[in-house]
């Protein structure tokens, strides 16, 4: 496979990776400290640390009020899926493990994903859920359900 195309899927596949690692995390410190919210309170304070870094390393330019004004207003709710997706695998990664947390989490992106493009939802151009990307979150919320209540060895 050509660099140029591999290099562009390995991010993402890295940022997959990262994901049950960040979920176990952040169930670990919702037990040091007590709370989901206490821990879901830590851990985005050091990402704003985190981020502040960042911006006085990299420096970019500030963005324009009228700019920032002209986001519709779904975009600001970032930040409220963040805290919820948190806390969620604070809560639930210690009743279901990582494996099928994980699994969840995915097929439920692959829907939401297929429903997104399909109508060209939150500034996306259309992209038809046609029969194999249907195929593919079938399969995906089938791993699901395997993982979950099939036959534990």
């Amino acid at each position: 496979m050509d660099s140029k195309i591999a290099l562009p899927w390995f991010a993402p596949l890295l940022c997959g990776a990262l994901i049950p690692i960040h979920a176990g995390m952040n169930a670990e410190l919702s037990r040091a400290a007590g709370h989901p919210l206490w821990a879901t309170l830590l851990s985005f304070g050091i990402s704003f640390v985190c981020l502040m870094a960042g911006v006085a390393w990299l420096r970019p330019t500030l963005p324009s009020f009228s700019s920032l004004y002209a986001a519709p207003p779904w975009a600001w709710v970032g930040g409220v899926i963040g805290v919820i997706y948190v806390m969620a695998t604070m809560v639930l990664i210690p009743r279901f493990g990582a494996a099928a947390f994980i699994a969840a989490v995915v097929a439920g992106q692959m829907t939401m994903a297929l429903i997104l493009d399909q109508n060209g939802l939150l500034g996306n151009a259309p992209r038809p859920a046609d029969f194999y990307r249907i195929i593919g979150a079938v399969l995906s919320i089938s791993g699901v359900l395997i993982m979950q209540f099939g036959k534990a060895t």
